[in-house]
């Protein structure tokens, strides 16, 4: 049945006129087409909203690398001493008792921080705010238990980095040490305190690392004032090169006397440069006449 303009349906007048179909067309389309916008927009603000968390969670990237320990330890442990039988060991004791003060005072100021660094490789960092991270855990030495604190904040294309101690049942939050270094951990330095009672500077570390070629460097100056051996240092480092691939140098201050050695890692032959020579040994530690 057909609907005429002004004609009742169902006791329900209508008074459609062409006027009322065209703003009825045109309201039904202004309808979908709101409906199509708000359904745009809602998608478009979830795109946003996706794509800015993405940019946030990217904003908040991982903690950064951590320095290598080896810039941190030395290897002092390639000259054995004390060997009794009738050979002549001379050449690599000397080169023992030329790195013996440093092997000595690294091992008893190194300890702790040595201990809590290497640790840290084992433990996840949690963010403190967007450029600062934290490793925090328990470490053991000798029986007694420390918790580490170690803190790295990002400035552009350097880290800092600053360890805190505290000693179960003894000294809290020392800052121990302290360093920094590139964001491509290719160079850096630490600076070392003696103890939590006087907490001074005792060594400062400079290092280099080029993880392309395996090779590095580290060298620890002695920076505690008033001391015999203030200024004194010690450098090591692995280089490309197959007779000697490792090397140390050992300035004393107290002796105005720098020493130079050369090690191959592989066979344990090297030498000692002293009094303008060279003095060589073996791989089995013996004196030998210097190749040519």
């Amino acid at each position: 049945m057909e609907h005429q303009a002004g004609k009742p349906v169902n006791n329900i007048k209508l008074n459609l006129t062409p006027h009322s179909y065209v703003y009825a067309f045109i309201t039904l389309k202004f309808r979908g087409m709101k409906t199509s916008l708000l359904r745009f927009i809602s998608g478009s603000l979830l795109i946003c909203t996706v794509f800015f968390s993405g940019c946030e969670k990217e904003k908040k990237a991982d903690a950064p690398e951590l320095p290598p320990l080896s810039t941190l330890s030395i290897d002092m442990a390639s000259f054995p001493v004390g060997k009794k039988t009738t050979e002549s060991y001379n050449n690599v004791i000397t080169a023992a008792l030329v790195t013996g003060y440093w092997n000595t005072v690294l091992t008893a100021y190194l300890v702790v921080p040595v201990a809590s660094y290497t640790e840290a490789f084992d433990h996840p960092a949690v963010r403190v705010d967007n450029n600062t991270f934290k490793w925090t855990y328990d470490v053991t030495v000798n029986d007694t238990v420390y918790t580490a604190s170690l803190f790295a904040h990002v400035d552009g294309d350097q880290i800092n980095l600053e360890m805190h101690i505290s000693q179960e049942g003894g000294f809290q939050d020392f800052i121990w040490y302290t360093g920094k270094c590139n964001i491509l951990r290719s160079e850096g330095e630490w600076t070392i305190q003696d103890n939590p009672v006087s907490n001074t500077s005792w060594v400062h570390i400079v290092w280099h690392h080029d993880y392309e070629a395996e090779t590095f460097d580290i060298q620890y100056t002695n920076v505690f004032p008033e001391s015999d051996y203030t200024d004194s240092y010690i450098k090591y480092g692995i280089r490309n090169e197959s007779a000697y691939d490792g090397f140390y140098e050992i300035f004393s201050s107290l002796q105005d006397k720098t020493y130079k050695i050369d090690l191959n890692t592989a066979t344990q032959e090297g030498r000692i440069f002293y009094d303008e020579l060279w003095h060589c040994w073996d791989s089995d530690y013996i004196d030998i006449t210097c190749p040519e």
